[in-house]
């Protein structure tokens, strides 16, 4: 067996992420919605359950990257700051002490590879939404929690209650009121009801205008 094709492998079964929980003593931490949590350069952070988001720093404000359910998450920046959007159960433990675990196993250039390809999926995400109009950022952006979560209209509409248009307009990298517009253009249509709180999905997403 090839490195690579040990490493798809392993990232296909979260090999590494299920060695970490094993090999490791964490100490479980949670972090409330709207809370934020500063990532230090040389701890990473085992994620069990949740969802964070990390915002970009420029002027118009967007949401650079998510990370949901079972993650591990690592930066070579000085900080990384995360905010979460939903209840978040997480652990801290050192790069030094991981790097050196998982290197007598032979692991660590498997976990190298494995961070640089999600973060390359990351940038591959926003390069497609950037290669879009306004209309299809929503509508992709909508599609991928309406896939996350697992929503249908008739045994599981409801969507996420974090989801607001301000929150929408930072993942789709759109402006408020064009975020707005477009989510009201999809409740005149019957798509989705915005009214209630959280929103509720009243169509199939196929009708999202998604190519």
């Amino acid at each position: 067996m090839t490195f690579l094709e040990f490493h798809k492998l392993i990232s296909q079964d979260l090999l590494i992420y299920s060695w970490i929980r094993k090999n490791f003593s964490l100490t479980h931490q949670e972090l409330e919605v709207g809370k934020e949590l500063k990532l230090q350069h040389g701890q990473v952070i085992i994620m069990e359950k949740g969802l964070m988001v990390q915002e970009s720093k420029g002027k118009k404000p967007a949401i650079q990257r998510v990370f949901a359910g079972e993650r591990i998450i690592y930066t070579t920046e000085t900080t990384l700051l995360l905010s979460a959007l939903e209840r978040t159960t997480y652990s801290i433990i050192s790069t030094d002490e991981l790097f050196e675990k998982l290197d007598e196993h032979n692991l660590l250039s498997n976990f190298f590879l494995q961070v640089a390809e999600d973060f390359e999926k990351s940038l591959e995400w926003q390069r497609e939404l950037m290669s879009a109009e306004s209309e299809e950022r929503v509508g992709k952006v909508l599609l991928r929690i309406i896939k996350w979560y697992e929503l249908d209209p008739v045994r599981n509409h409801v969507f996420p209650r974090w989801l607001k248009i301000y929150v929408l307009a930072k993942l789709a990298r759109c402006s408020v009121s064009t975020t707005s517009m477009i989510i009201n253009g999809l409740a005149d249509k019957g798509v989705i009801n915005v009214k209630k709180t959280p929103w509720i999905l009243i169509q199939d997403s196929d009708v999202l205008c998604v190519s």
